[in-house]
């Protein structure tokens, strides 16, 4: 099977599980209030709007590359897990960068929001209130949801105990690659390791904990796991590092968001950070003129784009993408014994696609 047919075969069978996953939450609540049937299709239906589910597939990959043989219910309802967190994630993400659409419908505070101003009351204050409490109440249902799938798969005990805690090693990691997200912000020393260390713990770390979850199950031995934890840490900062090229110079038609958001916002991807390394007085005054200005022209976004081109920064951030993912491919060579050359294949495909993308 090619690449497209395997991600399509299991984005199919990753997608069947949420939904089944979800209806036993939404049959469980019709015991409870229609208020919490309404509430648990609501978070279906921003879980289920779309995504790459590159994460939960990346589960079942390392299972399978293993060698694993695991009941397939199991092993996609555990899949499901990484998934909802994920998604959690994304709906406090929402919350606090303030966004009011994800995936093409409103994002959960704005849902919540509008439904109050709709059947309670117009007041503002007490709408937005009620959006932001419904979101942050939403997130943490996630999160527990996503623990649930794992305790609710029918794995072996040791099992489901090694799943269960590669699952909150993931959820801690992203909270504290978060905090240092935003403390970046206010450093001035803030430099390209630290902001290697950041995107390892927030974007990395599921890639990372997603692929030990699948080894877990298959019962891999340490050096497979040791390079599954490789991979899934380069790959995934490779990954990051080609989203935030995309946040300065995607095709907004083709990413779905806005190619000035991060220059507007002031961001410190490596990008900035290696503008700001590399770049020369004149080229710094510019930076530090519209950098972080949320109504800045477009001619002026286009000015540190050039900056971003002309310092070197651009390539320079490329050479590094490009290093960190031939490193994580590199890794799932070393290992004893080596994994199944399908899935192995499958998972370097996966790794090229994730980016590479334009989108």
């Amino acid at each position: 099977m090619t690449f497209e047919e395997v991600m399509k075969t299991e984005l199919a069978a990753v997608n069947m599980a949420l939904e089944e996953f979800f209806g036993t939450r939404i049959e469980r609540a019709k015991k409870l209030n229609p208020i919490h049937i309404q509430y648990y299709a609501d978070l279906k239906e921003y879980l289920m709007r779309g995504g790459k589910r590159f994460r939960p597939i990346a589960i079942a990959i390392a299972c399978k590359a293993v060698g694993g043989e695991i009941d397939p219910k199991s092993l996609y309802r555990t899949a499901c897990s990484i998934e909802i967190l994920h998604n959690a994630s994304l709906l406090h993400d929402d919350l606090i960068d303030h966004d009011e659409t994800r995936r093409g419908g409103p994002t959960f505070h704005a849902r919540y929001r509008e439904w109050y101003k709709a059947s309670i009351s117009q007041d503002s204050d007490k709408a937005s209130h009620f959006g932001m409490s419904a979101a942050i109440l939403g997130g943490d249902t996630l999160i527990n949801l996503g623990a649930l799938a794992i305790t609710e798969s029918n794995l072996d005990p040791d099992i489901g105990m090694s799943c269960l805690r590669f699952y909150l090693k993931s959820f801690e990691e992203i909270i504290e690659g978060v905090i240092l997200e935003m403390n970046m912000v206010f450093d001035s020393e803030t430099n390209s390791e630290v902001y290697l260390e950041m995107i390892r713990m927030k974007t990395a770390a599921l890639l990372e904990k997603s692929l030990l979850m699948g080894g877990a199950m298959a019962r891999a031995t340490e050096s497979q796991m040791n390079s599954l934890s490789e991979y899934g840490v380069k790959v995934g900062q490779a990954f990051q590092i080609q989203d935030d090229i995309l946040g300065s110079f995607g095709d907004e038609a083709v990413t779905g968001k806005a190619a000035d958001g991060d220059i507007k916002e002031g961001k410190k991807t490596l990008l900035l950070l290696e503008a700001l390394r590399l770049c020369t007085s004149e080229q710094k005054e510019i930076l530090e003129k519209y950098l972080g200005d949320d109504k800045i022209t477009p001619d002026e976004v286009d000015q540190v784009r050039n900056v971003f081109r002309d310092s070197g920064a651009l390539e320079s951030t490329r050479v590094k993408m490009v290093q960190l993912l031939g490193e994580g491919q590199k890794a799932l060579d070393n290992t004893n014994p080596p994994f199944n050359e399908t899935y192995k294949q499958f998972m370097l495909d996966m790794s090229n696609f994730l980016v590479k993308r334009d989108h």
